[in-house]
């Protein structure tokens, strides 16, 4: 007869003993793999999820900050000591007294922010997701025109 810790013996109807292994603790290499593939599509749908959510996120970012930015030109346009400069200019003394840094005038995305002028005012624009200026995609201050 076996090692009782590894078998037992069976009875069947016949009265007739018959060895029958037990399963050793562990797993095998096809429940491995089930999990893994399992832990597969957990991960890709959680990844999906994750990338809406960081464009929503890029997007409200770079509308704060063409907000921001739209909003500070335009009062430094409005003092006598700017009157008649360009936004290159304005951006330029804003720059260097510390009220900008350079990082400050890109988009979430990496793309430099284009400010034009605009009858009375400055119009700050992001060039949005695809990165091309004059497309629906573009992001552009709350008093922006079309």
């Amino acid at each position: 007869m076996e090692n009782i810790e590894t078998s037992e013996v069976i009875r069947t109807d016949n009265h007739t003993e018959t060895p029958r292994r037990r399963r050793p603790w562990g797993m095998t290499l096809i429940e491995i793999m089930v999990v893994i593939v399992i832990m597969g599509m957990v991960m890709g749908a959680v990844t999906v999820g994750v990338m809406s959510y960081l464009k929503k996120a890029k997007k409200k970012t770079t509308q704060t900050q063409v907000n921001r930015i739209a909003a500070t030109i335009n009062a430094e346009a409005a003092e006598p000591e700017n009157k008649g400069k360009d936004a290159k200019a304005i951006l330029e003394s804003l720059t260097s007294d510390g009220s900008f840094k350079k990082k400050d005038l890109l988009d979430a995305w990496g793309n430099e922010i284009r400010v034009e002028k605009q009858d009375r005012t400055f119009c700050v624009i992001s060039a949005g997701a695809d990165e091309s200026f004059g497309t629906g995609d573009d992001i552009k201050d709350e008093d922006c025109g079309e």
